[in-house]
């Protein structure tokens, strides 16, 4: 039997509205008052303990809050208020399942109410659950069909539901009947060119005509109208119209590559390779007749010119850059390296110009020499990128020499030394670019970022606390609230590198949750974009924010936390083992070194919240900033699932889903999502050397496992489809090798991984063997695969494998160094120390000594 409901007296029912008005003004610290003089009076009123609750959780006691919300409900189960209240909790704690249960309760009492509706719209739009917010859509609109949000809010809701039809007739109805528009309505010119683009979308390209024609004299984007009539009038084949528009939109913007590119395919339609290219170059020349400050036509000239057409084509434009000094000018030209042609004409245009313009030699020109500065700007940029780092580093080291004061300089010196795998002189060389202009953000966090790819995480720290907030302890917190996710994501690497497993996983975890708060943030934006009317732009961001967790950051990062969970349960599975103790001892002294950096840290972080007054309004501090708590789970398999299951939503194309879902389902022995995850894999690329080295060791697992009936039925049903599930395990390894072996260095690492796991110490030598055969010249291998095949051979050492010393990892090195001299991976830290004195003494030379 519900409990008997206590009605209020007269004093505090009005004391009740004020506690509503409270809450609703955001002043907080009287509500609470307020709340608790009615409760002195009147302790079992369920509706003013839940109205309490949520004033807590808004200030920051959730829990709390949470606890008195739910207490008040069982006080008055009848309550529409207090299942209100316990809904938005639940919505602040983005638990947005609960939260409409309750408004659902809510509504089941309070059924009229126009706000709970509309507040369970929002949030089933931030589910995705499309036929229950049409279903609201149509309430509020029946409701209230006077106001035009409601008009526009069901059209949206078609629209992304994917009923474009019915999201037109909702438009065609709402235009029909909104009368007398006044002039320079903006709201209205939006939903005109949001019905216009969803009928572009149908393919309806009459209809779209004849809207803008309808509305012609209340449409104000200009550029949006022409670009939809152009997209229309070439979709109906009327092409005389469409040039006509498009070369409208040119006189207005004569930059816009798109728009170029578009009028070039128009006049270009049908035509054969050779016509096009003499077509389109001779629409070009006119254009930049016309417009002859375009940058952009001469740009879009050297994608669609080859040969000699080219060559004029690009020295014009290049020493029309060069000339003006534009240190953007390789970025610009870059992507025309995919053609191996125009890379080498590239090449021989800028050092004509470096020969011609070099101030030690007779000129025939009379060029300012900073035009020969920046021409060697450019040769360092391109020889670094075609992976000839001495010869960059010459050209660089030229003209530092000759500007030392620049910046610029430094930060390309800096890149260069990255590729050509020197971490730690290239975070020195972008810290002396920071340190000549300390006043550049840019230079401080490229600065911070290149120490980090260094594993010099605390200088890192030290340089970003330059341009952080003075009164945040750490640097790192500050920029997790300004969702630096470019950064976290090369911090928790780097402290991944140096052992920091802790720390590293926080970071992960950090990355995870800013992706989740800009999710979140969408709710906030579901009401304001329907009652700004900003209507094409909203969909389009409700759409980026459904890919968000596709983005390759966040790929990166689930792996990586995916990953370390998997280490994490093999460490526990084998605890007591020799490995087991190595790990942790490694853990315990990464710990231990940074433990007194980590003390100043908390103490400052403890003088900060004291000096919080009791009127801020602030978050609790992070209870586990370095992850200690995190790493310290005894379920780490299930904590992974966290992130496996946000992969395969997201990204069910990426072969790296399906790899990850395999290290933790083949841990927990769930062999239907094991055979699950290597089929799907192998949809994707059968020939992934991951995947090879997978399927191997599934294999070996379900040699000393027997699988289960279910599972043995799915394996033989997947045999047909994946011939590697029953193939025998040498015959899999030998196609691997004979189909694969030379494709790429990757796949010279799976094979010899392969042999590695079929027959251990036995297969070492030959597994050793295909590993140095990467030093040929034919596999151009990256530095990226030398430090991977390095590792290996360390690794497998570590195991117990005896190599013969051509093969092992010190000989490998040295052939490694051969192909990469400056890589610091292959050095010898007594190496790397009298390299690290030789630049400092150099800095010394022009740095002014620090104030004392």
């Amino acid at each position: 039997m519900p409990p008997k409901v206590v009605p209020l007296p007269t004093k505090e029912r009005a004391l009740f509205a004020k506690l509503i008005q409270e809450y609703e003004t955001k002043k907080y610290k009287p509500a609470i008052k307020t709340a608790d003089a009615i409760l002195k009076k009147v302790p079992e009123h369920g509706e003013t303990l839940a109205i309490k609750g949520l004033v807590l959780a808004s200030m920051h006691q959730k829990e709390e809050g949470l606890k008195l919300a739910k207490q008040g409900l069982c006080k008055n189960l009848m309550s529409f208020i207090c299942w209100h209240a316990l809904g938005i909790i639940h919505r602040m704690d983005r638990n947005y399942e609960e939260s409409l249960k309750c408004y659902g309760q809510a509504l089941r009492i309070e059924g009229g109410n126009i706000n709970l509706v509309r507040e369970s719209a929002f949030m089933q739009l931030q589910l995705r659950n499309y036929a229950p917010l049409i279903e609201a859509r149509l309430i509020l609109l029946r409701a209230q069909p006077h106001l035009r949000v409601n008009w526009i809010a069901l059209a949206v809701a078609h629209d992304l539901a994917n009923n474009k039809a019915q999201a037109v007739r909702v438009l065609t109805a709402y235009e029909d009947v909104t009368k007398d528009v006044p002039p320079h309505n903006y709201e209205f010119s939006e939903v005109v060119l949001y019905h216009a683009s969803i009928l572009a979308q149908l393919h309806e390209p009459e209809q779209v005509l004849a809207i803008l024609e309808k509305h012609q004299d209340k449409l104000y984007d200009l550029p949006a109208i022409d670009d939809m009539k152009a997209a229309a009038l070439h979709e109906l084949g009327r092409t005389t119209e469409a040039e006509s528009v498009l070369r409208r939109l040119l006189e207005r913007n004569p930059e816009n590559k798109s728009t170029i590119r578009r009028l070039l395919d128009l006049l270009a339609k049908d035509k054969s390779a050779e016509e096009r290219e003499s077509l389109v170059l001779s629409q070009l020349l006119q254009l930049q007749e016309t417009f002859p400050k375009a940058t952009a036509l001469r740009r879009v000239a050297l994608d669609e010119a080859h040969g000699a057409q080219f060559a004029t084509q690009a020295r014009d434009y290049i020493e029309r850059a060069l000339v003006k000094n534009v240190p953007s000018l390789f970025s610009d030209v870059k992507p025309l390296y995919k053609d191996a042609a125009k890379q080498a004409a590239v090449e021989e245009i800028v050092e004509q110009f470096r020969q011609e313009w070099d101030p030690t030699q007779e000129r025939g020109t009379a060029e300012p020499p900073s035009s020969y500065l920046w021409t060697m700007y450019f040769l360092a940029h391109h020889y670094s990128y075609t992976g000839r780092a001495e010869r960059a580093l010459q050209y660089i080291d030229s003209i530092i020499a000759h500007s030392p004061a620049m910046p610029e300089l430094y930060m390309t010196r800096a890149r260069i030394l990255k590729r050509a795998g020197a971490y730690q002189a290239a975070s020195d060389a972008m810290e002396d670019a920071r340190l000549l202009d300390g006043q550049d953000r840019y230079l401080n966090t490229k600065a911070a970022k290149y120490l980090l790819r260094a594993d010099r995480v605390e200088e890192s720290s030290r340089v970003l606390k330059l341009f952080t907030k003075p009164d945040v302890p750490d640097p790192v917190a500050d920029l997790v609230d300004m969702q630096a996710v470019g950064y976290l994501i090369e911090d928790a690497k780097a402290h991944k590198r140096t052992g920091d497993d802790a720390l590293a996983l926080k970071r992960f975890h950090q990355i995870d949750k800013i992706l989740a708060e800009i999710y979140d943030d969408q709710l906030d934006f579901h009401s304001y974009c329907l009652r700004k009317m900003t209507l094409r732009s909203y969909v389009q961001t409700v759409h980026f924010e459904d890919d968000l967790y596709a983005r390759p950051v966040y790929v990166q990062a689930a792996s990586g936390a995916i990953e370390l969970y998997a280490q994490l349960h093999d460490e526990q599975a084998a605890a007591g083992s020799e490995a087991a103790q190595a790990a942790a001892q490694k853990r315990a002294a990464v710990t231990q070194k940074k433990a007194a950096m980590r003390a100043e840290l908390v103490a400052a972080a403890s003088k900060q919240v004291e000096r919080i007054t009791e009127d801020d309004l602030m978050p609790a501090p992070d209870a586990d900033p370095y992850g200690e708590k995190l790493f310290a789970t005894s379920k780490p398999l299930e904590d992974a699932h966290h992130y496996v299951r946000k992969l395969q939503v997201s990204n069910p194309n990426v072969i790296e889903t399906w790899l990850s879902t395999f290290e933790v389902a083949l841990r927990e022995q769930k062999w239907l999502l094991v055979l699950r995850a290597l089929s799907l894999a192998y949809a994707i690329d059968a020939s992934h050397p991951t995947l090879h080295v997978q399927l191997l060791r599934f294999r070996k697992a379900i040699e000393a496992t027997p699988l289960p009936d279910a599972a043995a039925a799915a394996l033989k049903d997947l045999s047909a489809d994946v011939p590697a599930l029953a193939a025998p395990l040498e015959a899999l390894q030998t196609e691997f090798v004979q189909r694969h072996g030379t494709q790429s260095p990757a796949h010279v690492l799976g094979a010899a991984e392969g042999l590695w796991i079929l027959r251990g110490s036995s297969g070492a030598s030959d597994a050793a063997e295909l590993v140095s055969g990467l030093g040929r010249a034919e596999m151009k291998t990256s530095l990226a695969a030398y430090e991977q095949a390095y590792a290996f051979l360390q690794r497998i050492e570590a195991r117990g494998a005896t190599l013969d010393a051509s093969v092992a990892s010190p000989a490998f090195a040295k052939a490694a160094l051969a192909a990469w001299p400056r890589a610091d991976a292959f050095k010898a830290p007594h190496e790397l120390e009298a390299e690290s004195n030789e630049r400092a003494a150099a800095r010394a030379t022009w740095l002014p000594p620090a104030d004392p």
